[in-house]
């Protein structure tokens, strides 16, 4: 969805719940535009009959001529000195409602236009948090925190800031271009004779500024993938003293976000002076006119003073209009990302009638499972594997082989892009996605913990799980002593990604946490890869706990822990090549045989180096 289709498309989706607070705003607002023009037209009255040094050439008070046109004979008899109180009385109670429509309809848009963002932001994040892992490979995390946060605002300050501002100033320029026709309609004709002088360069600015905001976003968008990256890698960083390095590399980036900002300013600078200089024309030409007019006695002093102020008015909602044309191209292009991303398709999707997936007891199944990444080159190829209820499955081979992918597609973190996977004969696809993630546990080699409370990093998932389960599910995983040392015990905050442990107690951590679930189907990733030595041997023993009378599938790097698996599966390049226990498979002298090989080799050199 391009251009003003997908802002359109924003206003629609996300303000349409509060469409009579809109409309009520903009009554208010077209209320305060009318006493604003009336505010102007006074102007006429100050000079004829308060002002004006020849009362005689005007004959009776062109104020009580006004209002009797409209009231009657409400009015009679009322002098001069009696008009110097009633026209400030008069001035006072226009602006006194003006300000006060003006509130209530500017509080009113505002709210609007702040609550519908705040819808947006919420889908906007609600439709991430659904996507299958695939697509956070096609976009990059500060790609979507820009697009989420800088985007957004962009879009905020048109739909609350400037909507506001636009309503306000529009409504004011039809109020007083009916007050100028009432005034004087042929010479309102003749001055608006330059507006195709005005709409023309501006909308050549607008279609300029759109192309500029868009290649904004990406460059600040690259800037966020850049900052995000080094950051998190901030330690290699400065373990090869690259930080001049990455200093100039982000100077470099934020040096090209420099220029096109530029660019944006040069063509919104541009158009303040563009419409002075055609409006100063237009204001010379009246400016003759009315000189004549005036000579001839065919128009009062005040009446030309009070069009002219009129038309002087004009300018202020015009040029705020151009201004606010300048952000509404900026968020047209923040919206087009946006409505990108909320039209991106959920490709891990729960069906309709989806079922509620029934304990296991039978059996894991793959038929056939091929996946590939954005539908580009296979990871996995064909894979045709059954694991029974209460069977320990170790999955071996070289890096980047598809065991980490192939773990993944039973809790439906991808889905395969042929086959299926069933669970007790039952299609993965067809029941819901709790159902099926409740019964999975997973440990991966990268712990994830969020910046909660040790309690709550462990309880994650298990709202209802009472401090005794947490501190037991704990002390299996051999953290409830580290814990328990903390300033505040099991409500110390473990900061950023678990930045305030080790990662021993990171990985612990993330093991109590699979202990509290206590699932059926367990999925450990080289779950003891972070431990130190003293705490290996201890939580070695805590999984096998876990492991008993669970089905597990174990990655394993180090061959030596999958020694006593019931099955292991050796795969290489998207395939299984070679299946049985781990005595068979050494005297297949088969790509297992190797990688023990390899592995001994590498344990010798190692202890001689001890040595």
């Amino acid at each position: 969805m391009k251009g003003f289709k997908a802002l359109t498309y924003i206003f629609k989706t996300y303000m349409k719940r509060h469409y009579l607070q809109f409309f009520t705003a903009l009554v208010f607002l077209s209320i305060a535009s009318l006493f604003y023009a009336l505010e102007v037209y006074m102007i006429k009255f100050i000079f004829d009959d308060l002002l004006n040094p020849f009362p005689e050439k005007t004959g009776n008070s062109t104020f009580v001529t006004f209002v009797q046109k409209y009231t009657g004979n409400l009015f009679q008899n009322i002098d001069k000195e009696k008009l110097f109180i009633l026209i400030p009385i008069v001035l006072i109670i226009i602006f006194l409602l003006k300000g006060v429509f003006n509130y209530f309809g500017k509080y009113l848009l505002d709210k609007v236009g702040l609550e519908g963002i705040t819808d947006l932001r919420d889908a906007l994040y609600d439709r991430l948090i659904k996507q299958g892992n695939d697509f956070f490979s096609f976009y990059p995390t500060g790609s979507l925190i820009s697009r989420l946060l800088n985007d957004v605002e962009r879009i905020k300050t048109a739909v609350s800031e400037k909507l506001t501002e636009v309503a306000t100033a529009f409504l004011s320029l039809i109020a007083l271009i009916g007050s100028a026709f009432y005034q004087d309609y042929k010479l309102t004709l003749i001055s608006m004779v330059t507006i195709p002088l005005v709409v023309i360069p501006i909308a050549q600015f607008s279609k300029n500024l759109r192309k500029v905001s868009r290649k904004s976003q990406e460059e600040l968008a690259n800037l966020a993938d850049q900052i995000k990256e080094t950051l998190e890698g901030v330690s290699i960083v400065q373990m090869f003293s690259m930080e001049n390095k990455e200093i100039e590399r982000f100077k470099k980036a934020n040096k090209k976000l420099l220029k096109v900002n530029l660019k944006a300013t040069k063509v919104m600078a541009l158009t303040t002076p563009l419409m002075e200089f055609i409006g100063a024309f237009a204001v010379a030409g009246i400016l003759y006119y009315g000189h004549f007019k005036i000579s001839s006695n065919s128009i009062t002093l005040g009446a030309f003073s009070a069009f002219l102020a009129t038309l002087y008015a004009m300018y202020v909602p015009i040029k705020k209009l151009s201004q606010a044309n300048n952000i509404v191209q900026q968020a047209v292009s923040a919206a087009e990302r946006s409505v990108e991303l909320l039209e991106s398709d959920i490709q891990v999707k729960e069906k309709e009638n989806a079922m509620t997936l029934p304990p296991f007891s039978k059996s894991i199944k793959f038929e056939n499972v091929s996946f590939a990444y954005n539908r580009g080159e296979k990871v996995l190829d064909g894979i045709n594997l059954e694991i029974k209820k209460g069977v320990k499955v170790a999955l071996v081979g070289p890096s980047g082989g598809g065991k980490s992918t192939l773990v993944s597609l039973i809790p439906r973190l991808f889905d395969p892009t042929e086959g299926k996977i069933l669970i007790d004969e039952i299609d993965i696809r067809d029941v819901t996605l709790k159902s099926l993630r409740r019964q999975i546990g997973m440990v991966t080699q990268d712990t994830i913990l969020f910046n909660l409370s040790a309690k709550d990093n462990i309880s994650y998932g298990e709202e209802g799980a009472t401090f005794e389960q947490i501190k037991d599910a704990s002390e299996k995983a051999k953290a409830d002593v580290f814990i328990s040392s903390m300033p505040e015990g099991y409500d110390t905050l473990l900061g950023e990604s678990g930045s305030n442990l080790s990662g021993g107690q990171r990985q612990r951590i993330a093991i109590a946490r699979a202990l509290l679930k206590n699932p059926p189907i367990l999925i450990l990733d080289e779950a003891t890869s972070s431990l130190d030595s003293e705490s290996e041997f201890a939580v070695s023993e805590a999984i096998k706990e876990l492991m008993k009378g669970r089905t597990t599938i174990v990655i394993a790097h180090r061959l030596a822990t999958v020694v006593n698996s019931d099955i292991t599966l050796v795969i290489d390049n998207g395939k299984i090549v070679e299946t049985g226990k781990h005595s068979e498979l050494i005297k297949k002298s088969g790509l297992y045989a190797q990688l023990c090989e390899k592995e001994f080799k590498i344990a010798k050199e190692a202890l001689i180096l001890e040595k």
